[in-house]
């Protein structure tokens, strides 16, 4: 059995349609919206470590953590020739900062909706008194 290099697998998780089956939202709002079912537990417990162990965005939500790059950026371009050298290797590791969130975004949805998927097919309707 070979295996594939660690930057191909890296490289496709990239390189995929986000395509997603499920909303972004925690398995008990699932639940909810469901009309509360029935479910097993061992897979809603699944559900919702898959739920807590959500990665952050390195760069946070929002623009900050972007308007900060820029402006550390700008600033090392003020600099002397150094400053050059600095912003390059600055802007690489930015951009693999970034192509690591998304890699590990998608990874991580990826489990998630397959134990959210799981946790659906065992869910049935409480039977009525």
């Amino acid at each position: 059995m070979t295996k594939k290099p660690l930057w191909s697998s890296v490289w496709k998780d990239f390189q995929t349609e986000h395509a997603w089956r499920f909303p972004e939202v925690p398995p008990w709002q699932i639940h909810r919206y469901l009309g509360y079912p029935i479910v097993d537990y061992s897979e809603n417990l699944r559900a919702e470590w898959h739920w807590r162990r959500r990665p952050r965005e390195i760069l946070g939500r929002g623009v900050g953590g972007y308007v900060l790059v820029v402006v550390i950026s700008i600033l090392f371009l003020l600099t002397a020739p150094v400053g050059f050298v600095v912003e390059a290797v600055w802007l690489f590791t930015c951009v693999m900062l970034i192509a690591l969130d998304v890699v590990r975004n998608v990874r991580w949805r990826r489990d998630y909706e397959a134990s959210l998927c799981r946790l659906i097919r065992t869910m049935s309707r409480p039977e009525s008194i």
